[in-house]
C-alpha cells in the first residue's frame, strides 16, 4: 500500500515519523535546526534564538527558547515533502500541548511554489498552550485557500511560536486530510 492510498492518507509517513520521535529520546541545543529530517526551527536572525530541546519518551518535543534580541518570527517547520492534495477538501491538525505560561501558536500550511518561494495558508484558530496539557484541533477548508496550490512542489506544516523566550511542550501532533 503506497502512502497516498494508505487509510491514513498522504500524511501517513509524516505521522509515523512523529510517532517515532515520541518513542525515542533525544536532546540538544537550538541552532539552525532542531531534529534531523522532520522537525526544524527557523527564526528571524534578529531574535538571536537559542536554548535547548528535548524529546523525552512519550512526548514529541520540549523547547526551552531563549531570545536575546527583538525579532518578528520563529517557526517550527515540519516537512511533509511532495503531496498531491487535489483529491482533498480539508487539511486538519490535532495537537496536545502545554507551556510554562499561556502561549499562542499559529498553525500554517505552507506550499512550495514552482520556481521558488512559498505560499502560506493559516488555520482559522490559534493554538493556546497553557500550564495544563490541552488538546487543539482545527481544519482548513482547502477550496477557500485559492493562493495555496494543492499540487505544490512541497508542503510543510509550520507552527509559528511566540517571538520571545518561552518554554513549550508538544506532547502529540498529527496532520490529516479529508
Amino acid at each position: 500500500m503506497t502512502p497516498a492510498t494508505s487509510p491514513l492518507g498522504p500524511c501517513a509517513p509524516f505521522n509515523q515519523a512523529l510517532a517515532g520521535l515520541q518513542a525515542g529520546t533525544g536532546s540538544g541545543r537550538i541552532g539552525g535546526g532542531i531534529l534531523d529530517g522532520t522537525l526544524k526551527l527557523h527564526a528571524d536572525p534578529a531574535l538571536q534564538a537559542g536554548g535547548a530541546w528535548r524529546s523525552p519518551a512519550g512526548r514529541l518535543l520540549e523547547l526551552d527558547l531563549e531570545t536575546a534580541g527583538p525579532g518578528e518570527w520563529i517557526g517550527l517547520h515540519l516537512e511533509l515533502g511532495q503531496l498531491d492534495l487535489l483529491p482533498f477538501r480539508y487539511a486538519g491538525v490535532a495537537c496536545r500541548s502545554a507551556a510554562a505560561g499561556a502561549e499562542v501558536l499559529r498553525p500554517c500550511l505552507r506550499a512550495g511554489l514552482a520556481g521558488g518561494g512559498y505560499s502560506d495558508c493559516f488555520f482559522p484558530r490559534h493554538l493556546l498552550a497553557r500550564a495544563e496539557p490541552s488538546d487543539h484541533m482545527d481544519t482548513l477548508h482547502l477550496p477557500s485557500c485559492p493562493h495555496l496550490p494543492l499540487d505544490a512542489e512541497w508542503f510543510e506544516l509550520v507552527l509559528f511560536l511566540p517571538a520571545r523566550s518561552c518554554r513549550l511542550e508538544l506532547h502529540d501532533l498529527r496532520l490529516f486530510f479529508l
